[in-house]
C-alpha cells in the first residue's frame, strides 16, 4: 500500500511538473513566436485588378531590408489631387494587398497618387530575427517609404501625405513625431497605451487566456526587445507631432478601445491642424464602410495642404 502510494504521488508530481512546463513555458514560447512572426498574408489582389498602373517596387531601410510596395499612377494627371501623394501602410496582420482592398478604390477615386507597401515581416517584404516591434522597427520603413516617395520627379516633396490602420496608424505616429516632414497623416484605430493594448490583444493573437500565459509570454517579448510595451505609446509622444493629424476610430472597436483616439487627439498641440473622427456603428478598422469616410479625407487633406 505505501509503494502504491509513493507511486501515486510521483505520477500526481510529474503530472504537476508538466502542467507548469506546458503553462509557464512551452504556451508563453508558442505564443511569443505566434506575436513575433505572424503568418504572411498573401498577395490576393494587385492594382491592375482595379484598372490602375502601377509599378513593383523594391526600396531599402536604413538597416539594409528589402520592402516591397505599389506605386500607383493617379487615375487622372489633371485632377488636382494628383498633385499628392498618399503613402498607405497596414496594420499588424496584414499586407498592402489588404490595404488596397479595403482603401485602394476609395482613394484611387480621389485622385491621388499612391504608394501601398508591405513593411517588415509582413506581405512580400523580407522578415527579421526581431520580428514585429510594434511600430519601433518599422518606423524605419516608414522611413524609407517617404525617401522613396520623395525621390521620384513627378512627386511634390511638400505634398505627401501618410494614411494607415491598426498598429500602422500608431506607427505613422511615431515617425511623425520623430521626423514631421510630411504633408499631413491619417490614423485609423490606433491605440494610445502600449501596456493596454497588449493585453487586449495577446488573447486575440495567441488564443490563450491573459493570464499568466500572457503574461509570462510578453516578458519574454520584452526581454527579446530590450524595451517595454509601456514604451510604445503614441499618446506619448504626440505632444511632438506638429503636423495636420486626422485621427478615426468606430465606437464599437473591440480589438483597440475608441477611447485611445480621443487621448491621443488630446495629447496633440493646441497649436496642431487636428481633427478627430469617431465613428459610431463600426468597429476595429470599420469606418472605411462609412460613404463618406473618403471625401473627408479628401477635405481634411485639402484643408492642410
Amino acid at each position: 500500500m505505501r509503494k502504491l502510494y509513493k507511486i501515486l504521488i510521483s505520477v500526481l508530481s510529474f503530472l504537476l511538473l508538466s502542467v507548469v512546463i506546458v503553462c509557464c513555458v512551452v504556451i508563453p514560447f508558442v505564443g511569443k513566436n505566434t506575436m513575433l512572426h505572424p503568418d504572411h498574408e498573401s498577395m490576393y489582389m494587385l492594382p491592375d485588378e482595379l484598372g490602375m498602373i502601377y509599378g513593383n517596387i523594391t526600396f531599402s531601410t536604413s538597416d539594409s531590408l528589402d520592402l516591397k510596395g505599389w506605386y500607383i499612377e493617379p487615375i487622372n494627371a489633371s485632377n488636382p489631387n494628383s498633385n499628392v501623394t498618399v503613402i498607405v501602410l497596414h496594420g499588424a496582420s496584414h499586407s498592402k494587398a489588404f490595404m488596397l482592398d479595403h482603401y485602394g478604390q476609395g482613394l484611387y477615386d480621389e485622385g491621388y497618387r499612391l504608394f501601398f507597401f508591405d513593411s517588415r515581416n509582413r506581405g512580400e517584404s523580407a522578415n527579421t530575427s526581431l520580428g514585429l516591434t510594434w511600430g519601433i522597427d518599422e518606423v524605419k520603413d516608414v522611413r524609407a517609404a517617404v525617401d522613396f516617395v520623395k525621390a521620384q520627379p513627378e512627386v511634390n516633396s511638400s505634398a505627401v501625405v501618410l494614411f494607415a490602420e491598426s498598429q500602422g496608424a500608431a506607427t505613422i505616429l511615431f515617425y511623425t513625431a520623430q521626423y514631421n516632414d510630411v504633408a499631413a497623416i491619417i490614423a485609423d484605430s490606433s491605440w494610445a497605451y502600449g501596456d493596454l493594448m497588449i493585453e487586449q490583444a495577446y488573447p486575440m493573437r495567441s488564443g490563450f487566456p491573459w493570464f499568466i500565459f500572457g503574461q509570462i509570454t510578453i516578458a519574454l517579448m520584452e526581454s527579446h526587445y530590450g524595451y517595454t510595451f509601456a514604451d510604445i505609446s503614441p499618446a506619448d509622444v504626440a505632444p511632438d507631432i506638429t503636423v495636420a493629424t486626422y485621427l478615426i476610430h468606430g465606437n464599437a472597436d473591440l480589438d483597440i478601445n475608441p477611447e485611445d483616439s480621443t487621448i491621443i487627439f488630446n495629447e496633440l498641440p493646441g497649436a496642431t491642424a487636428k481633427l478627430l473622427w469617431r465613428v459610431d456603428n463600426r468597429g476595429h478598422v470599420e469606418a472605411y464602410l462609412e460613404p463618406d469616410y473618403f471625401s473627408r479625407i479628401a477635405q481634411f487633406i485639402a484643408n492642410n495642404l
